[in-house]
């Protein structure tokens, strides 16, 4: 995704704030600008949450996650399984495999190239500037990035946890460290409150020994923390002291998730999904810079023709109350486009119900295995129980080696036992072997010639003549809705183009569902539903006043 798409679905981000003074807005539903998530950003010293200058939006962390702040090459730290060509198999081992400490040290690192005092207000606003100026050419742009953004071009050229799988498992890796931070403001809440001791063997041994460490490391010098007391008695209490180092600990875990959020909104588009796999490192490493291109064209590929998608990741456990949602994942520079919705849609909703196991946590204790984490619940994975376009590349999982489709210009939508064919012998099904003469002249048809040679997905008359049938459906629901309002308000209240811009797409579907308690499930709509906010676990829901 771009940095505008992620700021945009970043900042319809709603969740409880749990009344920590590091976090604002939003207080409801509403998509102005004014009710965004914002927080202020927290240095980690010596384990120890410190506040920073800077405050961001939701939107802002977002966007400025993994492209612009992170550590490069951090990524090598996550733990892949190895391909066996069962899709299902090895998402599951990318969710059962325990997280490592290098994979955490890993993400911390590049956590905290954002979470820096080096990081300034001017620095964000020159970067947000150049990616919104319609007058810089899109090559011009990453070389003035190279130059104004400390270490870009490594950044950019080692990325591959933008992409599936990694981009899985980066999520896994940040979520289960945010938890861990808001695990410990937990319990300096419930100390805070006189609920349990600080050697209260409920308390797990580790965040004992960890906040016996910090009471001894502020009680030496408390200013180096920023907690030096406004009171005249020069010390605070225990309750003050472990009532702001919850906050803190919560607005960092906060912060994290939102971080770990630029990884998971990747993971929703076509281009980033994992029909490419593992050809992102093949191909620079046997074709260079040939290789690097072609990674970039089938990228574009998907993303431009869309690839089509369920959210097959739902826990076990809450299955039975889930609805399957099948939409097609389009890309960098189409989230916007109306055949995204669905997919935005699912989006916006991941992201706050992974924020949900923070609230959750912080309210009842309750921290989730992996498997259970709520952002997995809409998060997308190709559906090859249905029909898919050609990819350009496939690697032959025989002989290893990678074979590109014959017919550049033409793209056929191929069945699943089609797809599932192609794939397991390409070379029959109309593709060659990618060599260095090929991949040479592969580059200079689609790249120097693509008035001629752009790819086109061919549709059959069954295909055609379906989508004629729902554009017919929806200009008749169309028709409907506006005669029906006609009826209901002759002079309709009108509505700023700033306002509508900003609503979020999830809700502004039309379905004739709502979005159910915590799980953000669809249920029979009664009437209008009044939008709230979640007491139970800060996840947003509808709730219907029957």
């Amino acid at each position: 995704m771009e940095t505008n798409e992620h700021k945009n679905a970043g900042d319809q981000i709603r969740i409880q704030t749990l009344g920590n003074r590091y976090l604002k807005g939003s207080k409801n539903l509403s998509p102005e600008n004014t009710n965004n998530l914002r927080l202020k950003m927290m240095q980690e010293v010596d384990g120890i949450p410190v506040p920073l200058e800077m405050k961001l939006s939701a939107g802002d962390i977002v966007a400025l996650a993994g492209d612009y702040y992170t550590k490069a090459g951090w990524w090598e730290q996550l733990q892949i399984p190895a391909k066996t060509g069962d899709g299902t198999q090895e998402n599951e081992r990318l969710l059962h495999t325990p997280v490592m400490q290098a994979e955490t040290d890993a993400f911390k690192q590049a956590f905290d190239d954002l979470a820096s005092p080096a990081v300034t207000k001017s620095a964000i606003s020159r970067i947000f500037a150049i990616d919104g100026s319609r007058f810089i050419p899109s090559l011009l742009k990453q070389l003035i990035y190279a130059v104004t953004v400390k270490e870009y071009g490594a950044k950019l050229a080692s990325n591959e946890d933008h992409f599936a799988p990694w981009s899985l498992r980066g999520y896994i890796v940040g979520h289960q460290s945010a938890l861990d931070m808001a695990e410990t403001a937990y319990y300096c809440h419930q100390i805070a409150e006189g609920k349990m001791s600080k050697e209260d063997k409920k308390i797990p041994q580790e965040i004992r020994d960890r906040l016996a460490k910090i009471l001894q490391q502020i009680a030496i010098d408390p200013a180096k923390y920023k907690l030096v007391p406004e009171s005249k008695e020069g010390k605070l209490t225990e309750k003050e002291l472990f009532t702001e180092l919850g906050h803190r600990f919560h607005a960092m875990a906060v912060a994290r998730d939102l971080f770990a959020m630029h990884f998971y909104s990747d993971h929703f588009a076509g281009g980033h999904l994992s029909r490419m796999g593992e050809m992102r490192k093949l191909l620079p490493k046997e074709f260079g810079v040939l290789g690097s291109i072609l990674v970039n064209t089938m990228h574009n590929e998907d993303n431009k023709d869309s690839v089509a998608v369920t959210n097959s990741f739902q826990p076990l456990s809450r299955e039975q109350d889930m609805i399957k949602e099948d939409s097609q994942a389009y890309g960098d520079g189409t989230y916007f486009n109306h055949e995204n919705d669905a997919n935005a849609n699912m989006l916006i909703n991941g992201m706050d119900n992974s924020l949900g196991d923070i609230a959750r946590l912080m309210k009842t204790g309750e921290k989730r295995e992996s498997v259970e984490y709520g952002g997995l619940e809409f998060l997308p994975q190709i559906n090859y129980k249905v029909s898919q376009p050609q990819p350009l590349l496939i690697q032959d999982p025989n002989d290893k080696k990678i074979y590109f489709r014959s017919d550049v210009k033409h793209i056929k939508m191929l069945s699943p036992n089609e797809y599932t064919e192609t794939t397991k012998n390409p070379s029959l099904h109309g593709y060659q072997e990618l060599t260095p003469t090929k991949a040479f002249w592969l580059v200079v048809k689609l790249w120097l010639f693509p008035f001629y040679y752009s790819p086109q997905v061919e549709l059959s008359k069954k295909e055609q003549a379906k989508i004629r049938d729902v554009e017919q459906e929806n200009e008749s629901e169309n028709r409907q809705t506006d005669v029906q309002q006609s009826k209901l308000s002759p002079n309709p209240i009108p509505q700023s183009e700033s306002h509508l811009s900003m609503m979020g797409k999830w809700r502004k579907t039309t379905t004739s569902h709502s979005i159910a308690k915590q799980s953000f499930l669809a249920g029979p709509q009664k009437g209008n539903p009044e939008e709230t906010i979640s007491p139970e676990n800060g996840a947003v829901y509808s709730q219907i006043n029957h």
